[in-house]
């Protein structure tokens, strides 16, 4: 079982959604009599929430997936800046993907006013059958056409070739507090050019094999950062780690190995691009003893009800531990992805494939009950399917 993958925070499935806004002009749809009244004009935008994905390296070999990366993640509304550490670092990409379009439809049919006979009646729902088929096939188009755009703007980024004419930076600028330095200013920059219209929808990647250094205290506040690394750390140094970077105030915080695959890594992306989206905690809480680990009768028969799901072609299982307030806050880490670890192994072993398990180490965060309550010492497993 892969322990390439610690986490902090919840992950929540993505999803798009359209907005209708009226508007103020007359038409008609599947050619009723010219009689026939219509409502206002309307415009479906689809709505996405302005984000960044913002990573930085110091050897460029790191970067030689980041194409890939952005290709597999990229989004309407989405700023792109992919940074080097250095002395002053060095900006390689920095590109806006093009905004959500807008389709603009004649407005539905009324129905008649007045007394109706079934003749009318008949007609004006072959009209509005008409008129929301039309409205279905436009908004289907016009997502295909987004994802073109988007796809075309990936491309025109040339991010492998950029990468690949970067030299290697002095040695002292590899380090987890180094390029968090860099990704702190780089956000505020933009912050200062584009004010505060990201929220919550903030990504910073960072490909760093030292993950030594002291972090400022609020120096990440509210970013979802993922720590990607050359070689797998142990247990104890990605808990250091992830503690550093909770203590910067991020809002959610992974450090993965090499062991990741690209897949995994793009959804933890693109769950941090989308956050907010809903998604669905489908097992009741796995909960263990103090101090403990091991899986109990109740725990495997709460994991059992779960395994026909996670065995379906397309699901990905984001496994959540969590830990009650006693003790060390890096010891709580290790034990939180333990718990998680154990439940993975439980999945694995029971059929799931390895590949659509991703562990996640919340430590004592997200309490429920009390500090020292064991509702606080448990595992959920979120279940996010493939769109298909």
């Amino acid at each position: 079982m892969s322990n390439a993958i610690h986490r902090v925070g919840r992950i929540g499935g993505a999803a798009a959604a359209a907005t209708l806004l009226a508007g103020c002009a007359l038409s008609s749809v599947g050619a009723p009599p010219a009689s026939t009244a219509t409502g206002p004009a309307v415009t479906i935008t689809q709505h996405v929430d302005p984000s960044v994905l913002l990573t930085v390296m110091a050897d460029p070999a790191s970067g030689s997936e980041l194409s890939g990366l952005v290709a597999s993640t990229a989004r309407p509304n989405e700023d792109v800046r992919i940074l080097q550490a250095g002395r002053a670092a060095t900006t390689v990409v920095a590109s806006d993907s093009p905004p959500p379009s807008k389709i603009v439809l004649p407005g539905p049919p009324l129905a008649p006013s007045g007394s109706q006979t079934e003749y009318l009646t008949a007609q004006y729902a072959k009209r509005l059958a008409a008129w929301r088929a039309k409205r279905a096939a436009d908004v289907q188009a016009d997502a295909v056409a987004t994802r073109k755009k988007v796809s075309e703007w990936q491309a025109s980024l040339g991010i492998s070739q950029k990468v690949g004419r970067l030299a290697d930076p002095p040695a002292d600028r590899d380090t987890l507090a180094a390029e968090s330095a860099v990704a702190a200013s780089a956000l505020a920059e933009l912050e200062e050019e584009a004010g505060n219209i990201f929220g919550n929808h903030r990504v910073i990647v960072l490909y760093c094999d030292d993950l030594d250094g002291r972090l400022p205290v609020g120096q990440l506040a509210g970013d979802d950062v993922i720590l990607v690394t050359a070689s797998l750390p142990t247990e104890a140094a990605a808990s250091a780690a992830q503690a550093d970077l909770l203590g910067a105030g991020v809002a959610q915080a992974a450090v993965v190995g090499p062991e990741v695959t690209a897949a995994q890594l793009a959804a933890l992306v693109s769950t941090g691009l989308s956050r907010d989206a809903p998604g669905e905690v489908l097992s009741a809480p796995v909960l263990f003893g103090n101090d403990s680990y091991a899986l109990g009768p109740a725990a495997i028969g709460s994991l059992d009800g779960l395994l026909p799901r996670l065995r379906k072609p397309g699901v990905t299982a984001v496994i959540n531990g969590f830990a009650s307030t006693p003790g060390i806050a890096e010891a709580n880490y290790v034990l939180s992805f333990e718990r998680a670890t154990a439940v993975a192994q439980f999945l694995e072993a029971n059929g799931v494939p390895e590949s659509a398990l991703i562990i996640a180490g919340h430590g004592a965060t997200d309490l429920v009950g009390p500090g020292t309550s064991g509702a606080n010492r448990r595992v959920l497993v979120v279940i996010e399917e493939t769109e298909g």
